[in-house]
């Protein structure tokens, strides 16, 4: 790996609200892309109550706590406070996205986008006042820190659903704008909205016009406003799989679960790559399912697909099906409402641990690019059926349901293990298989680099006689 990946950015969130789902439910989807070896545990947070005073610890500053915070599940970069997606128990779910603005964050310390991402969640009982949050934490504190020390600083643009209604909120420093999403929504790392927003924070119009960016109108164009106006490779890939997204999501009613886990997965058709020579982990293409041999050096490291169904039983009323490491070489496995996952979840930190669920998955991913042709497919005619069997035991536990949440808490566990102990064999073949095997050399920079990034162990002998 040459290149600095720590600059990169992309993500994806999509989502279908009833009127687009075959079970009228509301289905949300979000790829996590993140540079290479950086972790993300999933961790579940109870409710708590608050003394006055209180203060929470975010990335980089501390600000007042509220009385009461509702419980979570969130998925985290190991190394901040911060979420890229989650949901919390009255069923509002979030997804991030890290967009360039015209101006860069503030060099003030300030809050990071899922820095707000999480204490939303924390502090929402809906859709609607979570944009309330978020658009108030940004005008008091401000996205920001010092460039030379901070880790991928950015402006960020949001999903934000409950079980009624969903929101594209954008936001450029401490200007923000909110739409009501229509049947379908996504986001990518680009400002999408026009001047058909409902909200738009106190000061946007005043100060972009002061800035010059646009005129003091009643309504602007919000992507025009907030777009900067030269972008370089990093940011104009974003722009592509943005109209990926407008296909994936349009026209293709009714929606369901594995439709949305398939959009996750998706690398484009054949017809599109066909003309190229090289195989979906090296496919220089802006693809929603991301791996750090293609287009900008980052990984999907964590995915979720959640259904929203406020007509369910409690334990029902989401289903949040995570995934880690690029979701077309990984499994969903479900999670219910009920205050509790799998701990084992939790287990990611900076450097390799092959007891850690993500280090797993992600190891598999890395043996997997090494011939992304042969491989690729081995883990999907192990995975496909077990997700499937997944769905239709979480479809049967919902008809059955007999107020017993220890049953939910061993389907989820079973699920969990069942397909850890599955990805662990797929990479111990893999393994026996490389000698074999024709490999993608494009992919060796990549594999001994990341390896020794985070001291993951391999067969250097074998590796060695593979490169030569």
């Amino acid at each position: 790996m040459k290149k600095n990946a720590g600059t990169s950015r992309s993500c994806s969130t999509l989502i279908a609200l009833q009127s687009a789902t075959k079970q009228g439910d509301i289905i949300f989807g979000k790829n996590s892309d993140r540079p290479v070896n950086e972790s993300q545990p999933l961790e579940y947070y109870p409710p708590a109550d608050h003394q006055p005073g209180e203060m929470v610890q975010c990335t980089y500053i501390k600000i007042p706590q509220v009385e009461h915070t509702f419980g979570y599940i969130g998925s985290r970069p190991y190394n901040i406070f911060g979420f890229e997606h989650g949901i919390n128990e009255h069923g509002v779910i979030i997804g991030n996205e890290a967009v360039t603005g015209r101006e860069t964050p503030e060099r003030q310390w300030g809050l990071i986008g899922m820095d707000m991402l999480r204490l939303a969640l924390e502090r929402a009982d809906s859709a609607a006042k979570a944009v309330e949050i978020i658009g108030r934490l940004l005008e008091t504190y401000g996205t920001g820190g010092d460039p030379l020390i901070r880790p991928q600083y950015f402006n960020a643009n949001y999903i934000i659903a409950d079980y009624e209604e969903a929101y594209i909120f954008e936001s450029c420093q401490r200007m923000w704008a909110a739409k009501k999403i229509d049947h379908v929504g996504h986001i990518g790392n680009i400002y999408a909205l026009t001047d058909d927003y409902q909200m738009i924070g106190s000061q946007v119009i005043e100060e972009a016009s002061k800035k010059g960016w646009c005129r003091k109108e009643d309504r602007i164009n919000i992507s025009q406003t907030f777009s900067i106006s030269d972008c370089d490779y990093e940011d104009g890939e974003a722009y592509f799989r943005y109209i990926r997204q407008e296909e994936l999501m349009t026209g293709r009613e009714p929606f369901t679960v594995k439709m949305m886990m398939n959009n996750l997965r998706d690398h484009y058709d054949l017809s599109y790559r066909k003309p190229l020579p090289y195989d979906i982990a090296t496919s220089k293409m802006p693809t929603i399912c991301c791996h750090p041999g293609g287009m900008n050096g980052c990984a999907s490291a964590a995915s979720v697909v959640c259904s929203l169904d406020k007509d369910a039983a409690d334990p029902f009323k989401f289903v949040y099906w995570g995934s880690m490491a690029p979701p077309c070489c990984s499994i969903f496995t479900p999670k219910f409402n009920i205050g509790w996952i799998p701990q084992e979840l939790a287990d990611a930190d900076g450097m390799y641990n092959p007891d850690s669920p993500w280090w797993t998955f992600t190891e598999l991913e890395r043996y997997i690019a090494l011939s992304y042709d042969d491989f690729a497919p081995m883990a999907r005619e192990v995975f496909n059926p077990m997700e499937e069997e997944f769905i239709l035991q979480v479809e049967s536990a919902k008809k059955e349901f007999d107020g017993n949440k220890e049953k939910l808490k061993e389907l989820s566990q079973e699920a969990f293990t069942r397909s850890l102990e599955s990805a662990r064999e797929l990479t111990k073949k893999i393994k026996g298989r490389l000698a074999q095997t024709r490999i993608n050399y494009l992919m060796l920079d990549y594999f001994r680099d990341s390896a020794a990034g985070c001291n993951m162990p391999y067969d250097q002998s074998l590796i060695e006689r593979i490169g030569k």
